[in-house]
């Protein structure tokens, strides 16, 4: 009963906020604005810890920020050309929704997507050569964690010099960021096993390969996958930070988040970061899924199991 009581309460504040955000600015705007968006917060923290409660703090939580941002937006009178509100988004997102579909294509298919495969084979294949050496271990290692610093800011520009202007080089920029954390994760995975396993498996004659694809390959894959979710997301910073640095054809959501923001069109340009981010929450959430499928053994899971 509680919980269902919090749940129509939200509801109800988030029902009259927005009736409040979409109505005339009256002298009672602000009262009305915020009595409802904190009656919907408090009532969203009332939920428990049932289902339904776990549930409506993560739901309530999203639609009472866009509602503050509309709320100020409106209630301040902001001109759409200084800051846009979320109606004013929305719209745009409506109308340049092909466009920001093609730009998409371009950002996270041709740029992301082949850069990430590349990076991630590259690094792991040469993970597991500094892995079964030490002399590359103790040479290379401090090399690659030196070299993974470097800000992508200094390095776009001599990407762009060398690959062109079109994607190629942003793609190459994928490759550099996913390189460097996949090697030092699957290097530091295949090197920290157990020691008593590893005894255990060369006790009962276990071949190279056999120690490899039985013991160390498993307990890589944790720290692999922790490598591929940071991938993910410093591979969308940097390719939309280097279609900024690397001026080429039109196309692209780094490249319309700056032409719009040269324009003055900046519900175009929170549109785009808004697909941008959707996708990016999307390919963040499938790494996560794939690592819940493939390493449901490990401790960390085993009570999501």
């Amino acid at each position: 009963m509680r919980v269902v009581s919090a749940f129509l309460l939200t509801l109800l504040g988030l029902a009259g906020a927005f009736w409040t955000v979409t109505g005339e600015v009256t002298p009672t705007y602000w009262l009305r604005f915020w009595s409802f968006l904190l009656l919907a917060c408090a009532a969203s923290g009332q939920g428990g810890r049932s289902r339904l409660g776990r549930l409506l703090l993560p739901a309530a939580v999203p639609f009472v920020l866009l509602l503050l941002w509309q709320g100020l937006v409106v209630g301040f009178g902001v001109p759409k050309g200084i800051f846009p509100s979320v109606a004013d988004v929305w719209a745009s997102l409506q109308v340049t929704f092909p466009v920001l579909v093609r730009d998409s294509y371009v950002t996270f298919i041709k740029e992301i997507l082949l850069g990430f495969v590349i990076g991630f084979s590259a690094g792991f294949l040469t993970g597991v050569g500094v892995a079964g050496s030490t002399f590359l271990q103790r040479g290379f290692l401090p090399l690659a964690a030196a070299f993974g610093a470097v800000p992508i800011v200094g390095l776009a520009p001599v990407l762009g010099r060398a690959f062109g202007v079109d994607w190629e080089s942003k793609a190459a920029v994928v490759v550099i960021v996913t390189f460097f954390p996949v090697l030092l994760n699957t290097v530091q995975g295949l090197l920290s096993v157990d020691v008593l396993k590893l005894e255990l498996l060369r006790a009962y004659a276990a071949k190279p390969t056999e120690v490899f694809f039985k013991l160390r390959l498993p307990n890589a894959l944790p720290h692999l996958f922790n490598a591929l979710k940071l991938a993910v997301v410093l591979s969308v910073v940097s390719v939309i930070v280097a279609e900024f640095l690397i001026p080429g054809p039109p196309e692209g959501l780094g490249q319309r988040i700056s032409l719009s923001a040269r324009r003055g069109a900046y519900d175009v340009v929170f549109a785009a970061i808004f697909v941008s981010s959707l996708v990016s929450i999307t390919l963040y959430h499938l790494v996560s899924w794939f690592e819940r499928r493939t390493t449901r053994w490990h401790p960390s899971l085993r009570e999501e199991v």
